[in-house]
This record gives structure tokens, sequence and C-alpha cells, in this order.
């Protein structure tokens, strides 16, 4: 389906680790975005943005927004949100025995903290490498290739996670997945603190991000206040 103009493919996170499955089996290169309500409204001025996140082979939402204004705008009403850390885990334990998974981005040791408390949780898991986000592009390119992984995730913030993986993915052949992963190592190293899982149920995280890091605060409200005033002129502008 689409949202805004921009497409959520419309699965559960086991459907999409399924469709993972055959992009790691089918010898080409994939990309995956995980698009919750700021990607949609900065969608809407950046057309580059809009074009990569229109081509990913895989979009899944990352947000209860798009979940909400698909039932408002299409009747439809998405199966479920696939948030960032939860496919983290979900690789690392159905693909990290077999596939080296590579962590670029975030602060420096975040992705190396990160990896320590995911091998704890999947200890058969293959990390091929971490490096940080400060990096330049051929210096995280290189010891991506060096690596040897085939499954890349990214956290350098949206859009810029987006725009490297579509400008840089053809550079390094052997990575087969490539997923823009937000701020998920911050999360998964512990560095930054998740919401209460009764909060993430009900829809609110936006509002626990905010109290937690109220520097962030023009995302809330392009994710809240912008995003549903596109939902509500989307409604009119199809009456």
């Amino acid at each position: 389906m689409y949202l805004l103009g921009v497409k959520i493919d419309n699965l559960t996170l086991d459907e999409a680790l399924e469709k993972i499955g055959v992009f790691l089996s089918d010898g080409r290169q994939h990309y995956i975005v995980l698009p919750y309500s700021d990607f949609l409204v900065q969608a809407q001025k950046d057309e580059k943005l809009k074009e990569i996140l229109n081509k990913a082979d895989l979009s899944l939402s990352d947000g209860v927004g798009p979940v909400i204004a698909s039932y408002i705008l299409s009747g439809e009403k998405l199966k479920s949100r696939v948030m960032g850390v939860d496919l983290v885990f979900a690789l690392f334990a159905k693909f990290g025995p077999q596939h080296g998974i590579f962590l670029f981005g975030a602060k420096e040791g975040a992705a190396q903290e990160a990896a320590k408390n995911i091998l704890q949780k999947a200890p058969q898991a293959k990390i091929a490498g971490t490096i940080n986000g400060y990096v330049g592009d051929q210096e995280a390119i290189s010891a991506i290739n060096r690596s040897g992984a085939t499954i890349l995730l990214v956290a350098l913030g949206m859009p810029k996670q987006e725009k490297w993986i579509y400008d840089n993915l053809k550079k390094m052949p052997q990575v087969k997945v490539a997923i823009g992963v937000g701020g998920a190592f911050d999360f998964i190293s512990g560095r930054v603190r998740r919401a209460p899982k009764m909060v993430q149920k009900i829809g609110l995280e936006w509002l626990w991000r905010l109290f937690a890091r109220p520097s962030h605060w023009r995302k809330t409200w392009r994710s809240v206040v912008i995003f549903s005033w596109l939902v509500i002129k989307s409604i009119f502008s199809h009456s």
C-alpha cells in the first residue's frame, strides 16, 4: 500500500524474515527501509528520499503512525509494526549463525556495545565487524568489504542512512541485504533506554522519547503534529 505517496509493505515480522531469507539466497543485492511518521513527512519535500523509500525491496512500518493512518486512509490496516530493535534481534537469531552481519553507525563504541549484548542473546551469531558512524565513507566501505559480511545494518539516522545505502550498496558487492536501523544500536547497547512494553503497545513511545530526549522535539513535532495534519489533508483531498 501507499501512504502519503510512500510505499509500505503490509507484513508481520515473521513474514518479513521469510522475505529476507529469499533475498539472501537469490544472488542479488537488496535494501530495506523502516519508515515511521517522520519519514513520510520528510518525503513530501525530499524527492530523493521518496524515490529511495519507494524503490526499497522491503518497506516496513517502524511506527504506530503509519499503522493508524493506513486504516484511516485506505481501510486496510497494517498487520503490525516492525520496530528496528526487534528486527535486529530477529535477524541475528534467524540468520546470524550462517551470515556475517556488520554494524555500521552511531557514536564511538555504541555498535561494539550493541554487538556484545546481541551475542548474549544469540551466542551463535557471527558479528562480521563494527565501526562508528563518524568515519569517512571510504573507510566504512573498506571495513565492510574486508569483513565479508552479507548483511549490513546502518545506523546513521534518517534520511542519511537511507541515502548512504542507496548511493554505496553497489560498492559492497558481497552485501546482499542492507537495512537502515536508526537508533537501534543506542537502544541495544543500553545507552538509550527503550520505553516500557506497555507504552510501546499503546503507541506512546514517541511521548516517552520526548521526555527522555527533549532535544529531539523537532522530530516529535514532525512525527505527531505535521504527520497528523498531512493525513487530515489527504482525507479531505479524496473526499
